[in-house]
């Protein structure tokens, strides 16, 4: 009872007037992965989804492990040039810390309901448990491009959209310290100047 009830609010959303094939489609599609799912037993979808989550961050830790370490022993030289800015770059920026816990649980957390789910539920599920994974796989093709050497990429993108004062004054520092070439320094004088400019235009507010 409570599935065609489920039914008839799913397709009353979808196609009021009871018009538009696509939309149809597009519900009978979605109704048969609900019918299947209400019905599948098994654990191979969720073993599937935790799998590839594994995997990714299997590829991570060990990439942020080396990452980390030569930022560190680049800290601890005598050539520091930009040490400081790519440890804010890489942590907040390239593996986004904070945002990756919450990546890794919308991948692994709902899985966690998946037995005592109806197909409704487990369709949300493998939705959220997706979307995590994809939002995983943009962290590790972000690593890729910071191991390939776009490391200036970063740096400038990271430098425009940091806000907090303390890692503002901290991470100029590390830029100002730094032995730069007269075209990147150019480019360093453009972001400083707006984020200067932006400073200025909120404060005055």
């Amino acid at each position: 009872m409570h599935t065609e009830f489920s039914k008839m609010i799913f397709s009353f959303l979808l196609f009021p007037n009871n018009n538009g094939m696509f939309f149809q489609k597009v519900y009978m599609f979605l109704l048969s992965i609900v019918e299947y799912l209400e019905y599948e037993n098994n654990s191979i979808i969720p073993q599937i989804l935790q799998n590839i989550g594994l995997a990714l961050l299997s590829i991570l830790i060990p990439l942020a492990i080396v990452i980390l370490t030569q930022v560190y022993e680049k800290k601890g030289s005598k050539t520091k040039d930009f040490s400081v800015l790519d440890l804010h770059v890489i942590l907040d920026h390239v593996f986004q810390i904070k945002l990756l816990v919450t990546k890794t649980m919308m991948i692994f957390l709902p899985l966690i309901f998946w037995d005592a789910s109806s197909g409704y539920f487990r369709l949300g599920e493998i939705i959220l448990s997706l979307f995590g994974i994809s939002l995983l796989i943009i962290t590790v093709l972000n690593v890729y491009r910071w191991i390939k050497g776009n490391v200036f990429e970063f740096r400038f993108e990271y430098l425009k959209k940091v806000i907090n004062p303390s890692d503002l004054e901290v991470v100029w520092r590390s830029v100002w310290e730094s032995k730069i070439g007269l075209s990147r320094e150019k480019e360093f004088f453009e972001v400083f100047s707006k984020k200067i400019d932006e400073m200025v235009k909120k404060f005055a507010k």
